[in-house]
């Protein structure tokens, strides 16, 4: 439940027996107050368990009145309506630009800000970041997240919601620690589990998937594979050739997750093929469209894993499981591998890599000397 405009109007949604139901207020000063006491009305309804009240009773009493003082310009006063701090699309604004000051990069900045405006405002509403409860708002926002996507029409993962909530506890932390609001309505959360992901794809069908694909997909899919980037705008997409030192033939990868670079050395027959690359570049970063960095992958990669037949779930990231499994498979020492691919620990990487190659503990055991001592 909560307030957020829409055409400037101010509306006010809220839950109610697994249905969403929107009311607008119309436009302006009073219609906002209206809103936002009905918004409180609603919450505590529901809080109560008792019948959602009439919008026009509810907010009969509320309207705007002209306050004079002898040394003061007319203000106006919003009867009914309590201050509650920064709204949530304040509070998203100050993070962004924290973001930057922190050096994140412009991708990561832009899907932030994309899914604020999205995503997380016209579910949660533009209301009062103090006024937000778990059960209230979170509870809701949650519940809305498991539900069909709009663009694959098929239920959100576990995944894709840990990730939604994991953003806003962020938002949420982040104006705490900056005295702009006092709760973080997320804080009572528990993060889902979620099943460990089948990884399927082959080489084979990595070359099929290429061969299907728009030109900068299959030059992504190329640097992905051969650099065990992490797919999408935190790193893949946010490399600039001023990453690679072509002379040491290794690129320099920043880790958003980690917060720490990585030095990942270059196969040589690919670093010729960067070179052929760089010499047509125009924007500086490593994978371009039409001259202009990318935003976005993950709708290309999915187009051309239909065109390429490829019927069971896979996506970017599997490139980057096929760049390690293939490494440990070829017999790759484990720590290196590990610091390539920009893991905290090398216990990390043996977890998550090592039960998908089959013979591992036969080829393992085989490397045991005799102890026959006849």
């Amino acid at each position: 439940m909560g307030v957020y405009q829409r055409d400037s109007r101010w509306m006010v949604y809220w839950h109610q027996n697994g249905k969403r139901h929107d009311k607008s207020f119309g436009r302006g000063e009073l219609a906002q107050a209206k809103a936002q006491v009905f918004d409180k009305a609603v919450q505590d309804a529901i809080a109560n368990g008792v019948s959602i009240p009439d919008p026009g009773m509810a907010t009969a009493t509320v309207q705007v009145v002209k306050t004079v003082s002898m040394t003061q310009e007319p203000t106006d006063v919003v009867l009914g309506q309590q201050p509650m701090g920064m709204t949530l699309s304040e509070l998203g604004a100050r993070y962004l630009d924290h973001m930057r000051a922190s050096g994140r990069t412009e991708n990561h900045i832009r899907n932030i800000e994309r899914l604020l405006a999205n995503k997380f405002i016209p579910v949660l509403g533009d209301k009062p970041v103090n006024s937000m409860t778990y059960q209230g708002d979170m509870v809701p926002f949650i519940l809305h997240f498991k539900g069909i996507s709009d663009s694959t029409k098929k239920e959100r993962s576990q995944v894709t919601v840990n990730k939604y909530c994991d953003y806003l506890t962020f938002i949420f932390n982040f104006g705490i620690a900056n005295d702009f609001t006092k709760v973080n309505p997320l804080k009572n959360w528990k993060k889902g589990k979620t099943q460990p992901r089948e990884m399927r794809l082959t080489l084979e069908d990595a070359k099929k998937i290429m061969a299907s694909a728009e030109p900068h997909l299959k030059w992504a899919m190329e640097v992905c594979f051969n650099i065990g980037a992490r797919p999408g705008e935190s790193e893949l997409l946010a490399l600039k050739w001023d990453h690679v030192d072509f002379s040491a033939g290794t690129v320099r990868i920043y880790a958003t997750k980690t917060k720490t670079y990585r030095i990942v050395p270059i196969n040589p027959t690919f670093l010729k093929r960067m070179e052929e690359v760089r010499a047509t570049s125009q924007s500086g970063y490593i994978i371009e469209y039409n001259g202009r960095p990318v935003a976005r992958i993950v709708k290309s990669f999915r187009n051309a894993c239909q065109r390429a037949g490829i019927t069971y779930p896979t996506r970017m990231y599997d490139l980057r499981h096929l760049f390690a499994t293939t490494l440990l498979s070829k017999g790759a020492d484990l720590a290196a591998v590990s610091k390539m691919m920009g893991h905290a620990t090398v216990k990390m990487t043996a977890d998550t890599y090592y039960h998908y190659m089959e013979g591992e503990k036969e080829r393992a055991v085989k490397l045991l000397p005799t102890l026959d001592v006849a």
